[in-house]
């Protein structure tokens, strides 16, 4: 696991760095974008067979969008993205927002939240303490992992790197009793694009509510 770090001359956490250097990259790359439409039908299969009801869904870190888009044409219910970035105002069912944060009428209210940008994140335990306490009781984290989630990955850009095992324990051991890994998949019905080399996906399920926390 390894984890880049944004330290002022006086070492303490540069957020206004951090910032700085996510919205140049989110503009820098705005012509690309890493999710298929394939990935998001699979996952979407998953929750209409796995989570009941479904109503509402987040998407962290989306960039362009793709994937709140196609989850709300797949599943029919309301589902945004987050993207740090101004230009979030561009995508449609974006809003800009760090999701290192929450918003009062989320907590315990979502049925799922997907991303596979957990890597932009200065601090992963804050990162998914975050969006575990937005997850309703039974909901769920549907986390993208593959070879550019590991830590020889890690960069400015992307600081948060760990090994799937070494994902899959972190997120066991921050969640307690109240969250952790449900089970991974790593089979699919598809020929995932070539970028995904060792795709998989880290289903981590919401068990108790975190109103103490």
């Amino acid at each position: 696991m390894k984890l880049h770090s944004y330290l002022t001359p006086d070492g303490k956490f540069d957020y206004e760095k951090y910032r700085a250097v996510q919205e140049a990259g989110n503009r820098r790359k705005l012509h690309a974008h890493w999710v298929h439409r394939e990935t998001i039908g699979f996952l979407s299969n998953w929750l209409r067979e796995h989570i009941d009801p479904l109503r509402f869904g987040l998407c962290h870190g989306t960039r362009r969008g793709y994937e709140q888009v196609w989850m709300r044409e797949q599943l029919g219910i309301e589902v945004i993205g987050t993207e740090i970035s101004p230009t979030a105002k561009d995508f449609p069912h974006t809003i800009q927002w760090d999701f290192h944060d929450t918003k009062p009428e989320w907590l315990e209210s979502v049925d799922f939240i997907y991303s596979n940008s957990y890597d932009h994140s200065y601090d992963p335990e804050k990162c998914f303490t975050a969006w575990a306490s937005c997850l309703r009781v039974g909901g769920v984290m549907l986390l993208e992992h593959t070879d550019q989630n590991a830590p020889k990955a890690v960069t400015e850009l992307d600081p948060f790197g760990a090994e799937r095992e070494e994902l899959v324990a972190l997120l066991n051991r921050i969640g307690g009793a109240q969250f952790g890994v449900r089970e991974v998949i790593g089979t699919f019905p598809f020929t995932p694009a070539a970028h995904l080399k060792d795709l998989h996906f880290i289903i981590v399920e919401k068990r108790q509510r975190m109103d103490s926390r």
